[in-house]
């Protein structure tokens, strides 16, 4: 049986038919801010290999902060296609530097987001408040079968799971500034002489 189901995958590739993928990536509309500043961070998706009408289905996920100190979240987006009326109210809510409960589904009753263009998630706002790095990794919601999901066109169309790792984010940077620097140095210089 086995044997039958990898022949008839490697037949499908062979005859032409695109590999199904998705990809989740999390970007930042800067590379660093001042100490107060805010930077936008936003959440998109794309796919490929998937039928016409196929749109993405379904997100549970957490967004979980590789450090904490450097930037905080200040509010979060709602998802823009999602059904809050069918029990999904998908927002997410800030927690220090992390977004929980981005528990998001699209429905065939709603017009489909496809995969001709990058497929906006949600959007959620930062500020800086330490010095550092930050990026973010995808955790799957509490409940959530799997992290994210694409579905074709037709209702009878069962979903295709995907799990976090087609997540990827870019690093922000939290630089001093030069101000600090400065108070650093001379803050270790004379750390040293009371050394001594």
């Amino acid at each position: 049986m086995k044997r039958a189901v990898l022949v008839t995958v490697l037949g499908g590739l062979a005859s032409g038919v695109t590999a199904q993928s998705l990809s989740v990536h999390l970007s930042f509309d800067a590379t660093d801010s001042v100490i107060g500043g805010i930077v936008t961070a936003s959440v998109s998706a794309s796919f490929t290999g998937q039928p016409d009408g196929a749109y993405l289905s379904s997100v549970g996920i957490d967004l979980i902060a590789s450090s904490t100190g450097v930037y905080d979240v200040v509010d979060v987006a709602p998802v823009a296609w999602n059904n809050a009326g069918l029990g999904f109210d998908g927002q997410g809510v800030g927690s220090g530097s992390d977004v929980l409960g981005i528990n998001a589904s699209q429905f065939s009753l709603i017009p489909p987001v496809t995969a001709g263009s990058p497929i906006l998630i949600t959007t959620f706002r930062l500020i800086r408040v330490g010095s550092g790095t930050i990026s973010y990794q995808a955790g799957v919601v509490d409940g959530a079968p799997f992290a994210f999901s694409v579905t074709g066109a037709a209702f009878s169309d069962q979903p295709v799971p995907y799990g976090v790792d087609v997540f990827t984010s870019d690093t922000l940077n939290g630089t001093p500034t030069p101000g600090a620097l400065g108070m650093l140095g001379v803050c270790g210089l004379l750390a040293g002489r009371r050394r001594r």
